[in-house]
């Protein structure tokens, strides 16, 4: 057992093996956050595993998980608990590097059809300077990884996550993928039944951003899963391609119903989907 795992011991492993060590870097340093959306944010790390966040004079307390994924680079994730109905997470991109922040807030039980598929919004913003002052460039939208795949190893099992464009994503089960699901996780598969046939390709809503050269964030969201099963969540990655690593944290429910909102992380390799691209999407016109 990790000595994490002894000090945090309801901390979720899910798809944590590779999960870079958590970053204390950030602790004693504050942070204003000029938000594009007109609702500017304090973020002060009070320590290891305490922050305050939230609008200035009106902070509130989080437990965090801080990952550091490239130069002054960092994922920060925290949410209320106990849970709120609508649970209400937020994870952060801090850019110290640069002073900009991407923020995706992300809530649970705002839909009346779908109460156990996530809303998610993201907001992009700057960090205040020493001497007051803010950058005019924001991290953004990028269409840079459209047509390209990862096949992404978090340990047990591999999937491959398809950039069909820049509003969608497409996922894969590779033949090394498949292997390993049924040799070590056949639970993995168990709903195999429920997915369509091959000739079509699981494909649902993404948002991708750049934040530096070579360095991306991914949000990904299960709608069409959670419309066939009834479970679906936010996938959230910070992908650092230039070492082919990231973190990312997933926001949602389990197939038990029970809330998970945990980080992650998995090594990855580029995947020639050229297949898989080519196949008629489940949901969407194009």
């Amino acid at each position: 057992m990790s000595d994490e795992k002894k000090l945090r011991p309801d901390i979720h492993e899910g798809l944590s093996i590779f999960r870079p060590p958590l970053c204390l870097e950030l602790a004693g340093k504050n942070f204003e956050l000029v938000m594009d959306d007109g609702f500017d944010k304090n973020l002060i790390v009070q320590d290891g595993k305490a922050l305050l966040f939230g609008e200035p004079g009106k902070e509130e307390a989080y437990e965090y998980d801080c990952i550091k994924m490239d130069d002054q680079c960092y994922l920060v994730n925290f949410e209320h608990k106990p849970f709120p109905n609508p649970r209400y997470g937020v994870t952060i991109v801090l850019d110290t590097k640069e002073s900009l922040v991407t923020v995706c807030y992300a809530t649970l039980g705002r839909n009346p059809k779908l109460p156990r598929m996530p809303h998610t919004e993201i907001v992009f913003g700057a960090v205040k300077r020493p001497d007051g002052s803010i950058p005019r460039i924001r991290h953004g939208y990028t269409n840079e990884m459209a047509g390209t795949s990862i096949d992404w190893d978090y340990g047990a099992f591999n999937i491959a996550h398809i950039y069909q464009n820049e509003r969608l994503y497409r996922v894969a089960f590779t033949p090394r993928a498949i292997e390993r699901s049924l040799r070590n996780s056949p639970e993995m598969l168990a709903g195999a039944d429920k997915m369509p046939p091959r000739k079509e390709i699981y494909e649902d809503y993404g948002d991708f951003v750049k934040i530096r050269d070579g360095v991306y964030a991914v949000n990904i969201l299960e709608t069409n899963l959670c419309r066939r099963v009834g479970h679906g969540n936010s996938l959230f990655f910070l992908m650092n391609l230039n070492e082919m690593h990231d973190a990312g944290r997933s926001f949602g429910t389990n197939m038990d119903g029970k809330d998970e909102n945990y980080t992650f992380g998995a090594f990855g390799t580029w995947y020639d989907a050229t297949e898989e691209m080519n196949r008629p999407s489940m949901y969407y016109i194009h």
